[in-house]
Parts: structure tokens; C-alpha cells; sequence
């Protein structure tokens, strides 16, 4: 499978993942919309600052996935020959993404694996080439391609 059809992927989840968070951003926007006059209750104003304080969690979220999402349009096509950002490293078992994060999915039988250059693994398989070897969990894999 090519670089361009897994990241191509990798961005079709990145959507939803974006769609998840702007769905959120909306019903806590309405939860912490309540009009004056339409509660009987105290504590309604208690839970609407909450549902305001998570909109806004959720909007910085939103900005956030929006950014990796560009992010990975720019990798969709950089070739890398090293383990480094935008790079897609292929094993036994595993596509490995490197430059953002998202939840694994699998992907015609292999799982696939994002990683932020934050997360500390990225440093361990900076230095790793096609053939070595390379621990996640307890589970190794050899470097089949870098790309």
C-alpha cells in the first residue's frame, strides 16, 4: 500500500475526529445557552457556566485537530527516507505515522499507528533505519520501509 493511500486515510479519520469535536462544541454551545426565563432552577446556571467552560475545551480541541490536519496535507506527498516527521514507516504488523496523533485504526489488516514528535517513542525510532528492529509495547516489529 502507498504512502499517499494510508495517509489518505489517516486524514479521512483526522475529518471525523474534527466532525466528533464540532459536534461537541455544539450541544455544550446550546447546553450553556439557557435563557434566563426558562429555568426554574438554580443550579441550571451552575451546569451552563460547566457546558460554556467545555465548549470552549472543545473549540480549542477543534483548532488544534484543524492545524494536524493541514499538517498532514503537507506530508501527504513528502518522501522521507528517515525516520522522521511526515514519515511512514511499514512493519510486519503496523503502519507507523509519524507527526500527529490520532486513535489506531486498522487498515487492510495492519494496524496504524500515529505518533506526535512530542510522544516520547519518537526519539527511539529517530534513529532506527529499514531492518532494524523497534519495540512498542511489548511487541517487535522489523522496519520493512520508511516513506
Amino acid at each position: 500500500m502507498s504512502k499517499n493511500e494510508v495517509v489518505s486515510k489517516i486524514i479521512e479519520e483526522q475529518k471525523t475526529v474534527i466532525a466528533n469535536l464540532e459536534n461537541s462544541v455544539s450541544r455544550y454551545r446550546t447546553a450553556s445557552d439557557i435563557d434566563e426565563h426558562d429555568s426554574i432552577d438554580p443550579e441550571d446556571f451552575s451546569h451552563q457556566e460547566e457546558a460554556k467552560d467545555m465548549q470552549l475545551r472543545y473549540e480549542q480541541m477543534a483548532i488544534q485537530a484543524k492545524t494536524n490536519l493541514d499538517i498532514l496535507e503537507s506530508y501527504k506527498n513528502k518522501n522521507c527516507t528517515t525516520i522522521e516527521a511526515g514519515a511512514l514507516v511499514e512493519t510486519e504488523d503496523l503502519y507507523l505515522f509519524l507527526g500527529i496523533s490520532i486513535p489506531q485504526f486498522t487498515l487492510n489488516g495492519k494496524n496504524v499507528i500515529t505518533i506526535s514528535e512530542q510522544a516520547p517513542i519518537y526519539t527511539l525510532l529517530k534513529d532506527k533505519a529499514v531492518g532494524d528492529k523497534l519495540t512498542i509495547g511489548k511487541i517487535e516489529n522489523t522496519v520493512l520501509s520508511i516513506s
